[in-house]
């Protein structure tokens, strides 16, 4: 099964995961980027943001070794298992659950290889770019909202780039506010 890593983990692991997920989904549905940001508060949007932060996250997460590593991949597997459970609820049928699914994925997995890219090479201007294309995709006045998203991407950047494993490994992280 495709959500074996989180589904199959021990229930300790699950809680820590969960409480990773919780706290990405919280910082993306922070009601100041929609209102004061122009990011679409919308399916696709939301989506965005949560990949955005999800992906800074796993960054920094994944440094931590085989453990890190290992959360990771569990943490992916969540955000899936959830976004599938989210797409049932609207009423998407098994068939358009698994394409709409393997689509997020592969957006996913495209935007995780450019956001990581950017955050290695500490290339903000580049990373505003993928944020243009990706969050602000379909919208036609952002004004300097891209910049004010990127320059909390870096805080949060520059708020995980030296904290030690425990930080991350012993759930003791949190996203800075955004006001």
């Amino acid at each position: 099964m495709f959500f074996n890593s989180y589904t199959s983990s021990q229930s300790q692991i699950r809680d820590l995961i969960d409480s990773f997920y919780y706290k990405i989904v919280n910082v993306s549905r922070n009601k100041a980027f929609y209102d004061k940001l122009a990011v679409p508060d919308t399916i696709d949007g939301r989506y965005d943001l949560l990949v955005l932060f999800a992906i800074i996250f796993t960054f920094n997460l994944s440094k931590c070794g085989s453990k890190g590593q290992e959360l990771s991949q569990n943490l992916f597997d969540k955000i899936f298992l959830d976004l599938d459970l989210s797409l049932r609820e609207l009423g998407a049928g098994d068939a358009g659950v698994h394409i709409k699914i393997k689509q997020m994925i592969n957006l996913y997995m495209g935007r995780q290889q450019a956001y990581c890219n950017c955050l290695k090479n500490k290339d903000f201007n580049k990373l505003k770019k993928h944020i243009i294309k990706n969050v602000y995709r379909n919208v036609d006045n952002f004004g300097n909202s891209p910049e004010l998203l990127v320059e909390y991407c870096k805080k949060i950047f520059l708020e995980f780039q030296n904290k030690n494993h425990k930080y991350f490994l012993l759930n003791e992280f949190n996203f800075p506010n955004y006001d």
